[in-house]
C-alpha cells in the first residue's frame, strides 16, 4: 500500500502548539490512525493497518520547522542511521516507521544501553555532517534502539549552525555515570526531574561531571544497592 491514500485521513488531524515549550496537544485524530509520538513542534501518527510510514504532522505557525526537516533530510538521502522520507504534505511530512524502544523508554524499561549503541550515534554524527548538516537536538527520545542498529528522528534541526552540546553532554553523563543505573528501572518522574534540571542549567557554565556530583547528593545507595531519593518517596530499581 502506498502512503498516498492515507492523506485525507492525515488532513483531517488537529494539532494545537502549546506555551513554553510543552508537548503539542492533539485536539483531534480519525479512529482509524494512532498516535506514536509528540514532541513540541509536531506529533508523530501511523496507519492502524498499514505501518510501514509514519505521517509526522506539524502545528500550525511551525511551517519553519517543516521546511527545514524536509531539507535536511534531502541531504541525508538514503542511509541505515535515518528514516527514510517518502514525500510530504501541506503541513506533513512522510518518513518510513521506525520501531523500537527510544533511549527513554530503555531508562524507564530498564534495557541496557551498550557502548554500541554510543558509537553508532557518533557515526550517525559523522556521516550527516559528511552531508553538510549540523546534528542538533540529540536526546533521548529521538535515539531509537534497533536490532539492527540505531536510528536517529528528528532533524529538524539540523539544518541550524552552532551545537546545542546535548549530545556531548549525554555521551560524557554515560561514561561517567550511567553504570550506576545499568539495568534498572528508572521512574519517569526521576528521568523528567533531571531534565528539567537540565533544561534550566545548561546554558550557564555546565559541567557533566559537576550536574552529575550534585544529583548524587540527593540521591544515595542503601545496604540494598537501590538508589533513591533521600526521602525515600522515589526509588530506583
Amino acid at each position: 500500500m502506498m502512503w498516498e491514500p492515507i492523506v485525507p485521513l492525515i488532513e483531517q488531524i488537529k494539532i494545537v502548539p502549546v506555551d513554553g515549550n510543552e508537548l503539542v496537544h492533539i485536539a483531534y485524530v480519525p479512529k482509524e490512525m494512532e498516535c506514536v509520538g509528540r514532541g513540541t513542534d509536531a506529533a508523530v501518527f501511523v496507519y492502524w493497518k498499514h505501518r510501514r510510514y509514519a505521517f509526522k504532522v506539524y502545528a500550525a505557525g511551525r511551517e519553519e520547522k517543516l521546511a527545514n526537516e524536509i531539507e535536511a533530510y534531502r541531504r541525508l538521502g538514503e542511509t541505515s542511521y535515518f528514516p527514510r522520507f517518502y514525500g510530504r504534505g501541506d503541513n506533513f511530512i512522510v518518513i518510513s516507521y521506525e520501531q523500537g524502544f527510544n533511549l527513554y523508554d530503555c531508562l524507564l524499561r530498564g534495557i541496557y544501553i551498550a557502548p554500541w549503541v554510543i558509537e553508532e550515534v557518533d557515526a550517525a554524527i559523522r556521516y550527516a555532517r559528511s552531508v553538510g548538516l549540523n546534528p542538533r537536538d540529540i536526546h533521548l527520545k529521538n535515539i531509537i534502539l534497533q536490532k539492527s542498529g540505531v536510528k536517529l528522528i528528528d532533524v529538524s534541526e539540523y539544518v541550524k549552525e552552532d551545537s546545542d552540546q546535548r549530545w556531548e553532554h549525554l555521551k560524557e553523563g554515560y561514561r561517567l555515570f550511567y553504570r550506576f543505573i545499568a539495568r534498572q528501572r528508572v521512574p519517569k518522574s526521576v528521568i523528567e526531574f533531571v531534565k528539567k534540571r537540565y533544561e534550566s542549567q545548561k546554558d550557564t557554565d555546565f559541567s557533566v561531571k559537576s550536574f552529575g556530583a550534585s544529583l548524587f547528593r540527593l540521591f544515595f545507595y542503601d545496604k540494598e544497592k537501590t538508589l533513591r531519593f533521600k526521602n525515600g518517596e522515589e526509588t530506583i530499581g
